[in-house]
């Protein structure tokens, strides 16, 4: 399998801060023209508490009293760089506009998929990594399209906890389905290590979780 052709499809992060934070419509606005040089969102809305900036329901940017919520559908012709590009800059200038102090807690959730050559992602998921198949599944009294695998990792490293998923994409049975969730429980004082954070499940991704689906034979 050529690690290479794993595409990532979506990235989201939700960053909470001390609920103290003022949004107030003024700086909101201002915000938003800040970000449109940059990264334009057609969409522009004042919520009861606080704003959303979006282009559809999967790209948007949600502020609220105590969180902010990020997410991006990435284009199939771009790589994870630029949105995750735009994302740190954004947290930069969220920092700058309204000063939070702290981020409590942060979870980052990105998805991908990963073309096969030479089987199905059921098939493949089946053969690896289980002992059970859909035809077993049946006994449960019904057609099963698909099974797939959930890893938990409570404590992947110091105050971060992981979640993998590996199944089939069920839009295309030539891909499989890969999606990491990390939260990480530890605040931070610098918008920098945001980003970091990102970028580490992005380097997860593609090499320990790679190595884990390729060579996987169980």
């Amino acid at each position: 399998m050529n690690r290479d052709l794993i595409r990532p499809v979506s990235l989201k992060s939700v960053l909470l801060y001390p609920p103290t934070v003022r949004l107030d419509r003024s700086k909101l606005t201002q915000f938003y023209s800040t970000i449109c040089e940059y990264k334009p969102y057609s969409q522009f809305a004042f919520l009861p508490d606080g704003a959303r900036l979006m282009n559809d329901q999967a790209t948007q940017l949600r502020l609220s009293h105590d969180r902010l919520t990020f997410q991006e559908r990435i284009p199939s012709d771009e790589s994870t760089y630029g949105t995750v590009r735009n994302f740190e800059h954004i947290i930069q200038d969220f920092w700058k506009a309204f000063t939070p102090g702290i981020f409590v807690t942060q979870e980052v959730v990105l998805e991908a998929v990963w073309p096969l050559e030479d089987t199905t992602a059921t098939e493949y998921i089946e053969s690896r990594f289980l002992r059970i198949g859909r035809e077993t599944a049946r006994g449960l009294g019904a057609e099963c399209a698909g099974i797939g695998l959930k890893l938990v990792f409570p404590q992947f490293a110091p105050a971060k906890a992981v979640e993998l998923r590996i199944e089939p994409f069920f839009r295309d049975p030539k891909f499989l389905f890969l999606a990491i969730s990390s939260q990480d429980m530890q605040p931070v004082q610098d918008p920098a290590a945001v980003g970091e954070r990102v970028r580490w499940v992005e380097h997860l991704l593609g090499h320990e979780v790679a190595d884990f689906v390729d060579r996987a034979v169980f």
